[in-house]
């Protein structure tokens, strides 16, 4: 079986998630725009020359704009 090496969760305002990661996990972030929609990539270890992480068991990965119709469903009236 092929190990899990990304991960991806949304973010309704992507500079305060990015410092919330940085200041309580230590994670690298980096603020992709328009272009790529605004997504967040994350490095949470150190890759290695491919791309993947270098220690087993651990995986990067990004945040990506909070759809409208997400946000809608999840918070209450």
């Amino acid at each position: 079986m092929n190990p899990v090496v990304h991960f991806e969760m949304p973010a309704e305002d992507k500079n305060r998630i990015a410092a919330f990661y940085t200041k309580t996990f230590g994670w690298k972030t980096q603020m992709l725009g328009p272009d790529m929609d605004e997504y967040v990539l994350v490095t949470t270890t150190e890759p290695d020359e491919n791309g993947r992480p270098k220690n087993p068991g651990t995986i990067n990965g990004g945040f990506y704009k909070n759809p409208p119709t997400c946000r809608r469903s999840i918070r209450p009236s």
